[in-house]
């Protein structure tokens, strides 16, 4: 599944990119590609094709996902992408 986060934080860019990078070895094994899109300092879109829906919502709701969300004021809005011909 193909999906779109968009996340809008009290942050920067590269607080972000620190946290992204530092959970994307876990993420490793239920995503097969992304991209990211920076849209200003404390808004990302990130584009990311999902394998495991179960693992990825274990992942955004971990103890460690939620305490970077609550020190940054982290707000996700997940949506669900099809392709269109």
């Amino acid at each position: 599944m193909n999906i779109c986060v968009v996340s809008t934080f009290d942050g920067t860019t590269d607080d972000y990119m620190e946290m992204f990078n530092a959970t994307k070895d876990k993420a490793a094994d239920f995503f097969t590609h992304y991209d990211i899109g920076i849209i200003r300092e404390g808004k990302i879109i990130l584009m990311i094709h999902i394998t495991d829906m179960e693992k990825f919502n274990e992942l955004m709701t971990s103890e460690e996902m939620q305490a970077w969300d609550k020190k940054f004021n982290c707000i996700d809005v997940v949506y669900s992408l099809e392709k269109m011909n």
